[in-house]
């Protein structure tokens, strides 16, 4: 759309939709009309401004940037694409070398070394043959007590004792 078609429809839509909004405040004014049936002059003049934005958007500038942006998107995303596979293969390498190596460590593997036996000694406890516990119960730590006297931070005037005194009863 051209500069001059845009003002034609621009100026008369901003002006009756001023035009309605006015007239809804007017009725509301003289008590014909209360806040409910003003909103919906309300909501019908600030309508006619945004239907008329809404029609002036996107240029043909503002699109053919917009379909430039999502092809260079579209690239990117093809070469992440292309890249996550690489290093999908990579993987896959590293992974038949690790299981290669595995093997071959298994095939190639060498004698275990001969134990002696040991012969417990009297009074001396093997370690390794007793039960591990799993865990260690937390070691209990004594929660410090506050009291709160009424003093706070700030206070600037003494703590006096409050005096009461009784009232007679008739």
């Amino acid at each position: 759309m051209s500069n001059t078609t845009t003002r034609f429809i621009d100026i008369p839509s901003t002006i009756l939709a001023i035009l309605v909004i006015i007239g809804g405040v007017v009725l509301l004014f003289f008590g014909k009309i209360d806040y409910v049936e003003l909103s919906f002059f309300i909501v019908t003049g600030v309508g006619l401004i945004g239907y008329n934005a809404a029609l002036k958007a996107p240029s043909p500038a503002q699109s053919q940037q917009l379909s430039t942006l999502t092809e260079t998107a579209q690239a990117h995303t093809d070469q992440i694409t292309a890249t996550q596979q690489q290093l999908g293969q990579v993987q896959d390498l590293a992974l038949r070398a690790a299981n290669t190596a595995a093997s071959l460590q298994q095939q190639v593997q060498a004698p275990a070394p001969v134990q002696q036996p040991q012969v417990p000694v009297q009074g001396m406890v093997n370690l390794a043959t007793m039960p591990q516990p799993q865990f260690m119960q937390p070691i209990l730590q004594p929660v410090p007590q506050y009291v709160d006297y009424g003093r706070h931070f700030g206070d600037s005037m003494p703590i006096t004792a409050i005096n009461t005194q009784k009232i007679p009863t008739p």
